[in-house]
């Protein structure tokens, strides 16, 4: 026979096989024809007819559907590929489409939701075997949720879309004080102000725990604060024997009247609930603004 024996196995392709899903994929569409893939490849020269082939680079399978995507016909004497169809491959292209567009769209840690929709596929041994690695699926995503994040801003007087004041489910206020806010600013202390911008996030459940603990600890971290700003200052208390952050801030600098400036707006906080922010040990690196602040 002159059948090549890598064809002998595949079945005859239908008359007219049924286009059953069609998806974007880079930005273009595709068909899903008996579980092949066919991207498009052009129009006829009248622009009333699609002409696709198949993703298979080695196989030459064209076929013309109008523009509805309706088959038509077969290009060619060409209608059996050369390769088996590849499930595997349509179902890590939905679970990758779904993760880059929550991507996207969501604020959500982007491993909650590699590990949500992996949990969804429900993916066959096939596709899990050829599963790209955790770290690969990370890099892509973080390119698609690039498109969600804002550039950074030039100086320290940039807008806050109310996305960035609450949680990532959008449900709870995360953002607690903006000094360049007044419907955000909490402090009592009229003569106590730092000379740049004070951003302080805490949560009503973080404050709680806050509020009712013994022992804090603070520490700044200055290498990875954003441009305009010189530490992200972060206070963090003790949850089942585990130091869990109850507060973060971003702070212009590391002198006293700051600390103040944002220890104050915890105590305004406290009040407004009517509890007190009294531990028994703060711990803190050697710093003489902070010392101080503490001692005021």
């Amino acid at each position: 026979s002159s059948e090549s024996p890598e064809n002998s196995f595949l079945p005859p392709s239908p008359t007219k096989p049924t286009i059953t899903i069609t998806y974007l994929n880079k930005g273009k569409f595709m068909l899903i024809v008996n579980g092949y893939n066919f991207q498009f490849k052009n129009f006829n020269r009248k622009k009333t007819i699609k002409f696709w082939s198949c993703t298979n680079r080695s196989c030459n399978v064209i076929l013309h559907t109008n523009f509805d995507d309706t088959f038509i016909r077969f290009s060619g004497t060409v209608t059996d590929h050369n390769h088996l169809p590849n499930p595997a491959d349509l179902e890590l292209r939905d679970l990758k489409r779904s993760m880059k567009t929550r991507a996207a769209t969501e604020l959500a840690p982007l491993k909650e939701i590699v590990e949500q929709e992996m949990r969804k596929a429900l993916l066959t041994g096939e596709a899990l075997a050829v599963l790209p690695s955790a770290s690969d699926i990370g890099h892509t995503l973080k390119h698609h949720r690039g498109k969600l994040t804002p550039a950074l801003p030039n100086s320290s007087s940039f807008f806050i879309p109310d996305l960035y004041k609450r949680d990532y489910n959008n449900k709870e206020r995360l953002l607690l004080h903006d000094s360049h806010d007044s419907t955000l600013e909490i402090n009592e202390l009229e003569n106590a102000r730092p000379a740049g911008r004070v951003l302080v996030w805490a949560s009503d459940v973080q404050l709680k725990l806050l509020f009712c603990s013994e022992r804090l600890y603070m520490d700044g971290a200055f290498g990875t604060s954003p441009p305009n700003f010189d530490q992200v200052f972060i206070i963090m208390s003790i949850l089942h024997g585990t130091s869990v952050p109850v507060v973060y801030a971003l702070l212009p600098d590391r002198k006293a009247v700051t600390y103040i400036d944002s220890f104050n707006v915890l105590f305004g906080s406290a009040k407004l609930i009517i509890k007190k922010l009294a531990p028994l040990l703060i711990m803190t690196d050697f710093e003489p603004g902070i010392e101080k602040a503490i001692r005021f």
